[in-house]
């Protein structure tokens, strides 16, 4: 797996991040909206990298000499189950923000952490594949920064629509197409 393909996997899966702030934007004014959106990249970003590195760093201590001929199974399977959640995901509420909430730090926390765990089923697989931390984390960081930020803008008190929803269906979409490209190549 080249690191397009990383890198493609961390759009879908900060699809997340994207709608929980698109739907919270909706519901705040222009100056909570834009001082949020801030917080909440540098609180989704640095959550994300942490469960990232964490899984990275699991699969390298516990499991690297026993699973590595597997290692494109593993990454088939957490990749397809996270292209399932994405696809079911759609048609359910995502967690969001209303602005009496904009500085109720433990829901941060909380909404941040649910988030992330989704990385730490990336981290692992990545690290039996033999790819390195570094890069990736710093991909990761920026990426799920600048798609949160993006969700926020994209969505406004009058937004009859929740376009990131559509993002995530096909976010879920391409997760099993990558997937199965992680056994058939």
């Amino acid at each position: 797996m080249g690191i397009i393909a990383v890198i493609i996997i961390f759009i879908c899966l900060c699809t997340d991040n994207m709608v929980i702030a698109n739907m919270s934007a909706m519901k705040m004014d222009l100056k909570t909206k834009s001082v949020f959106s801030i917080k909440a990249g540098f609180f989704f970003a640095g959550f994300n990298a942490l469960a990232f590195v964490f899984g990275y760093l699991f699969s390298m201590v516990f499991f690297r000499g026993y699973f590595v001929r597997a290692a494109n199974w593993i990454g088939f399977a957490f990749l397809l189950l996270l292209g399932i959640k994405y696809l079911l995901e759609t048609v359910e509420k995502s967690p969001s923000f209303k602005e009496e909430e904009a500085d109720d730090g433990k829901k941060m926390v909380r909404v941040a952490a649910l988030t992330a765990a989704q990385f730490f089923l990336v981290g692992y697989p990545l690290e039996l594949l033999g790819k390195g931390w570094f890069p990736q984390a710093l991909f990761l960081v920026i990426i799920t920064f600048l798609m949160t930020v993006l969700g926020f803008h994209l969505g406004t008190k009058t937004s009859k629509s929740i376009f990131s929803k559509k993002a995530e269906f096909i976010a879920g979409l391409v997760l099993v197409v990558m997937a199965i490209r992680l056994i058939i190549l």
